[in-house]
């Protein structure tokens, strides 16, 4: 497997790349995943770590005599922010292939489950190399969404339309369950709070 060219692929030519590795088996997906997912978690591990120096730097003077904020991270605490993201983010990867799957089904998709997940391995690239930067993940997040909508398209064999509806619907109702449980922590949360004064 050629890593690089992989990747060239899924983030300039989706369309192909996907037909090219339509029939490459799960566990040479996996593969290809877990390596992008290293270097993301790695980058991320980093990243965070010396934004979190620059803060300390800026405003541990400031709230020092008030507050004692926790030292930066050092190389153990690095390598357990890596090991943990690296972590998460192949359960997350799992999860998000078996949604994909659901609704997929829901929608025609007739193929199995391990080419939903192949889809949601693939469809990460975009991600694990953005997201780790600090505002461009959100642009890595939405191509995403895309590369799932071809990958479904072509794994699945459903049409444009029911792929994209694949996509959007299960993160549409995840955003409405966060809605409806912000809106009832907040009724019933600040009612407490009004009460206790």
């Amino acid at each position: 497997m050629d890593l690089i060219e992989k990747v060239k692929g899924f983030l300039l030519e989706p369309t192909r790349a996907f037909e090219t590795y339509k029939e490459e088996p799960l566990e040479e997906a996996l593969k290809y995943y877990l390596l992008v997912a290293a270097v993301y978690s790695l980058l991320s591990a980093i990243i965070t770590g010396i934004i979190y120096s620059v803060i300390y730097s800026v405003v541990n003077p400031l709230v020092s005599k008030y507050y004692v904020l926790k030292a930066p991270n050092g190389f153990t605490e690095t390598f357990g922010d890596f090991f943990m993201l690296f972590i998460l983010m192949l359960i997350c990867v799992f999860i998000w292939g078996a949604i994909l799957h659901v609704f997929a089904y829901l929608l025609g998709g007739r193929w199995h489950i391990s080419r939903s997940i192949k889809v949601a391995l693939y469809s990460s690239t975009p991600l694990m190399l953005l997201g780790w930067i600090p505002v461009l993940g959100i642009f890595g997040w939405i191509w995403v969404g895309a590369l799932n909508v071809v990958g479904l398209h072509q794994y699945q064999d459903l049409p444009e339309g029911k792929a994209i509806a694949a996509v959007i619907a299960p993160i549409i109702l995840l955003l409405l369950a966060v809605l409806a449980i912000v809106i009832i922590l907040i009724s019933t949360i600040i009612p407490m709070a009004i009460s206790g004064l």
